[in-house]
């Protein structure tokens, strides 16, 4: 019985407590000039532990809810900061690529403007096939030139002899690299006194030569590391002069009436972005070609009265 009676009364019960402290409360306060009662010092005993302790409770949640909040802006600032890094370092990338490709098509006018006898297309490089022993790059074309092209011509950079066209298919075209087996070009050292035909080994960074075998007496100069080879046009493929590659060892392997040499390519095939392809060239007439005027025979007249028998 009296336990359904608390239960009935105790939440108006408490309410009315929650009341009444505070107002007893203040009007204990609101005296002047008084001593602390029991009461009052009992209220302050028992509730002055909870306000330090609520008091260091709010202080370390306000904290931590400050900290929270910075650290929840530093976080957004940093990931800001952090796009906004990759953009630039984006922009730098392509500008740093811009730069280099605009260094490389310079190379390639001021080759081209230097070498006016050449009639030459630009292509870019697409892509690479290497094998075991075939060494291919293929190449896009400009178009307004599709009608200039046939399979066999030329490709060069302004470093050298980059090799022939194998296959042309519209504006793509297969080049098959100087360093392939398959190919052959006719070479010379200058100054050397010496001819041959390079041949390729299926290899990126070196291909072989052979000269034929000169006596001494018939050889201008002992053929060294770090010689030029370059091309003679009697192939007429490629034009006169331009570097195949360099001399990599003194040497040679003796083959018949011909001595080989390891040659080391002119071109970095591994970086190799642009190229010109040789639709024509115009050479030097040579000594042979130059047709000399033969003299006039003169006439001499005869006196009658001269003569013998005048």
């Amino acid at each position: 019985m009296l336990g359904e009676i608390l239960l009935r009364i105790h939440r108006p019960l408490l309410i009315g407590l929650s009341l009444l402290l505070p107002i007893a409360s203040m009007y204990f306060h609101g005296k002047p000039d008084r001593d602390t009662s029991l009461v009052e010092a009992g209220l302050l005993r028992v509730t002055s532990p909870l306000q330090r302790s609520m008091r260091a409770l709010l202080q370390s949640v306000g904290a931590s809810f400050d900290d929270y909040v910075v650290l929840t802006e530093v976080k957004e600032r940093n990931a800001e900061l952090e796009r906004d890094n990759q953009v630039l370092l984006g922009e730098a990338l392509k500008s740093r690529a811009l730069q280099e490709e605009l260094r490389r098509v310079k190379l390639l006018c001021d080759f081209k403007q230097a070498n006016k006898e050449l009639d030459t297309l630009p292509a870019r490089v697409i892509g690479r096939e290497v094998s075991q022993f075939f060494r291919v790059i293929r190449i896009r074309l400009d178009t307004n030139g599709l009608p200039k092209l046939r399979v066999g011509m030329a490709v060069i950079t302004h470093t050298g002899v980059v090799g022939r066209i194998s296959k042309l298919s519209g504006e793509w075209a297969d080049v098959m690299l100087i360093t392939d087996a398959r190919s052959q070009t006719h070479a010379t050292i200058n100054g050397k006194g010496v001819v041959g035909t390079v041949r390729g080994k299926g290899q990126q960074k070196q291909f072989g030569v052979q000269f034929i075998h000169l006596d001494r007496a018939e050889r201008r100069a002992p053929i060294e590391p770090g010689d030029a080879v370059t091309t003679t046009g009697h192939d007429r493929v490629f034009p006169p002069g331009l570097e195949i590659g360099h001399v990599a060892s003194a040497r040679s392997t003796q083959r018949g009436p011909y001595h080989e040499y390891t040659l080391t390519p002119a071109v970095v095939f591994s970086t190799l972005e642009e190229v010109l392809v040789v639709t024509g060239y115009r050479t030097a007439p040579s000594e042979s070609q130059v047709k000399v005027p033969k003299p006039r025979r003169q006439r001499i007249r005869v006196d009658p009265a001269n003569t013998p028998d005048g």
